[in-house]
């Protein structure tokens, strides 16, 4: 007789799966609360207590640690195995599912309380998935029930489970346990005074993409916290997404995450940067002005709004074309106009999430930082040289500090009332980004703000910008030659402000 053992805190699905191992004629050997849950379904069910013959303990966290439990589950189909097994009257255990206690959950409840998160943390059930994994030759195990269909129907059907199927049921449980554990051992480093010495990025494939950044690359999407808005990514209209639409996506979102609760805030990114962005009175306005900061890097790129997208504006977006619009919502209206465009992607996505760490993969590894989150604090900048800003410039200033930190580095943005006019990025030389944001500007820049992601080594970006008439410069100080720079500043009559904060992004 083929013997099971069920322990799940996640009970969904799991009396179809029983109630067909019963059928088929297996023993069910169950943990309370699952036990009584099953047995309230009409399923048998031998109580892990009666077959080790020895009680849960200690509030419950010994339920199955017990070698007439982990005996039958790493038991190999041998013949001295199953001679050790009869001498102690323990049959073989076929079948293992399991899913664990809701660390998860308790994290994404944001519970400050120690002792409470401890009890969250499993240790029984990732040890028997453990030990079902190692043993998946001779012991299927299964840790998510999407997986419980296709082996009941097995089961049903008289027939084994291949071996391909059984090392990839096994490979899921190993990641199963690892992203589990990768979750606690997250918790348990938050600060902490230096970093932990190994390290997991562990999460779950949510989504298959179109492809990679190129048509012969796969890809796919994952994410480690449920939270995270890109989860469940909420497409309302057209084809699918590729790894390139993720990261301008994930780029536009964090963008207008800076402008909530403004006024209507529209933006336009490209190959990871922003091209285009504007703050107005109207939503038509903001994209208008976004669309005009440069309309030819603008074609096929991702536009986002941090209000729902409502008619007028969404007329004047099917005029061109776009991959993306993002959103927090879309009126009806803006959805039967943009729906007419078979292939533009619509995406609904509330704002909010903060991501607070960032990695990047190296060859054989990784490297990790926090995120660039400093505040913005205008009042906290130097006036180096040039007369105090005007309180329209500082608004400027503001503008263009929340866009210049999503630019590519050497970054440089040219803003004006609260557009922005041109875009220098990724340059090798600075200065070659300040004469590319200047010339790229479809408007005049005079009177203009001009910020830089980092210090002039050089005074010359000061004269560029003074022979275009620029009225203030930001960058953030630090050079050998800051003398030099402060002082062509006051010669050419340029407000130049040192914000002592670089934003560097590689």
């Amino acid at each position: 007789m083929k013997r099971a053992l069920i322990s799940v805190y996640r009970k969904e699905k799991i009396d179809g799966i029983a109630a067909v191992l019963h059928q088929a004629g297996w023993k069910i050997v169950s943990t309370g609360g699952t036990a009584a849950f099953l047995k309230g379904k009409g399923i048998p069910v031998d109580e892990v207590s009666a077959v080790t013959g020895f009680p849960e303990i200690l509030d419950g966290r010994v339920k199955t640690l017990h070698p007439l439990i982990f005996g039958p589950v790493l038991a190999r189909r041998t013949a001295e195995h199953q001679r050790q097994l009869d001498e102690f009257h323990a049959g073989k255990i076929d079948l293992v599912i399991i899913n664990f206690y809701p660390f998860e959950e308790a994290l994404e409840a944001g519970s400050g309380d120690l002792d409470a998160m401890l009890e969250k943390i499993d240790i029984g059930g990732p040890a028997l998935v453990r030990a079902a994994a190692k043993n998946f030759q001779d012991t299927l195990v299964l840790v998510d029930d999407k997986d419980y269909e296709r082996v009941a129907a097995a089961v049903q059907a008289g027939a084994d489970i291949p071996i391909e199927e059984r090392r990839r049921l096994a490979q899921k449980a190993f990641a199963y346990t690892s992203f589990y554990d990768s979750l606690v051992a997250g918790f348990l480093a938050a600060g902490a005074p230096e970093p932990p010495e190994f390290l997991s990025l562990a999460g779950r494939r949510v989504r298959a993409l179109r492809y990679g950044e190129n048509p012969h690359q796969s890809a796919f999407l994952a994410v480690r916290d449920r939270r995270s808005p890109f989860q469940a990514i909420d497409q309302l209209h057209g084809k699918e997404l590729s790894f390139n639409n993720i990261l301008d996506l994930a780029m536009a979102y964090e963008l207008l995450n800076e402008f909530q609760g403004k006024r209507h805030f529209a933006a336009v990114v490209k190959h990871q940067n922003p091209c285009g962005a504007a703050l107005a009175a109207a939503q038509p306005a903001a994209f208008q002005a976004a669309f005009a900061g440069d309309p030819r890097s603008a074609y096929g790129g991702i536009v986002g709004f941090n209000h729902r997208l409502e008619g007028e504006a969404a007329a004047a977006l099917a005029e061109i074309f776009f991959e993306v619009i993002l959103a927090p919502d879309f009126s009806e209206e803006a959805l039967k106009i943009l729906r007419r465009k078979k292939n533009l992607r619509l995406i609904r996505m509330a704002a909010g999430y903060v991501e607070k760490s960032d990695v990047k993969t190296i060859p054989g590894g990784f490297v990790c930082q926090s995120r660039d989150l400093l505040p913005f604090d205008v009042e906290a900048f130097e006036l180096k040289a040039g007369r105090p800003l005007a309180k329209k410039e500082k608004a400027d200033v503001e503008f263009g500090w929340k866009l210049v930190k999503y630019v590519k580095s050497n970054g440089i943005v040219v803003v004006k009332n609260q557009q922005l006019l041109g875009v220098g990025a990724g340059q090798a030389s600075r200065i070659d980004s300040v004469e590319l944001a200047i010339g790229k500007s479809q408007s005049p820049v005079a009177g203009a703000v001009l910020l830089s992601d980092a210090f002039f080594p050089f005074p010359d970006s000061i004269e560029i910008a003074a022979r275009h008439k620029i009225a203030v410069v930001v960058e953030t100080g630090g050079s050998v030659r800051d003398t030099d720079v402060i002082l062509t500043a006051q010669k050419l009559n340029v407000s130049l402000l040192f914000t002592g904060i670089r934003h560097f992004r590689h």
